[in-house]
């Protein structure tokens, strides 16, 4: 499911000032009630702050992707906002928030973990978010995301092909994690960084 078919102009909101969780909570879910993606607001604020009780969904890097499964969503979707002066969202880096997704996602399925995992492999490129954080209008951010998703995940093949090519290897990492799937993403980046770096001959 790709991020474009979820995330829509109405459901952007660029350079917004916000005072605290709660109040950039609000603006998210006001941004989906806008867009018509839920049949009922309380029902889902009440899914999104249940699921903030757990722990909080800011990942680090200036970036939260808040997120609530409910029967109040219509359909699977997206809202975004851009937080120029950053927002306090309990994150572990201790960084404020500049830019926050909050993902809607009906009781059917796992959507909203494929969408975040999606996410999260996109967001672990630095130059791509320090772009979204800076774009001015919702149509640069969505074109932003777009392009980055072409280059992600090329002619997305429906049958997946689990050969290696000779010379290479897989790698499974554990994570403890308290915002569940996204750092699982941060490390197989740092991963992949440390492997590009030894294939480089950095450190011989």
């Amino acid at each position: 499911m790709k991020i474009t078919d979820l995330l829509n102009k109405q459901s952007i909101e660029i350079g917004v000032s916000v005072k605290d969780k709660a109040a950039a909570i609000e603006r998210l879910i006001s941004l989906h009630g806008k867009s018509g993606n839920l049949n009922d607001i309380d029902a889902y604020r009440e899914g999104i702050i249940k699921r903030e009780e757990m722990g909080t969904t800011a990942i680090g890097m200036g970036i939260a992707i808040p997120h609530a499964k409910s029967s109040s969503v219509k359909k699977p979707s997206l809202a975004a906002i851009t937080v120029p002066d950053g927002v306090d969202y309990n994150s572990p880096d201790g960084e404020k928030c500049e830019l926050l997704f909050m993902i809607a996602a009906t009781t059917d399925g796992d959507v909203h973990l494929e969408v975040l995992a999606r996410l999260m492999q996109m967001l672990m490129d630095e130059d791509f978010t320090a772009k979204l954080k800076k774009a001015k209008t919702s149509e640069e951010f969505l074109k932003l995301i777009d392009q980055k998703e072409r280059e992600k995940f090329p002619e997305e093949n429906t049958q997946k092909n689990t050969e290696k090519p000779n010379g290479t290897f897989r790698v499974l990492a554990v994570t403890a994690c308290p915002t569940g799937i996204a750092h699982t993403y941060m490390a197989a980046e740092a991963l992949e960084k440390a492997g590009r770096l030894i294939e480089s001959g950095f450190g011989e």
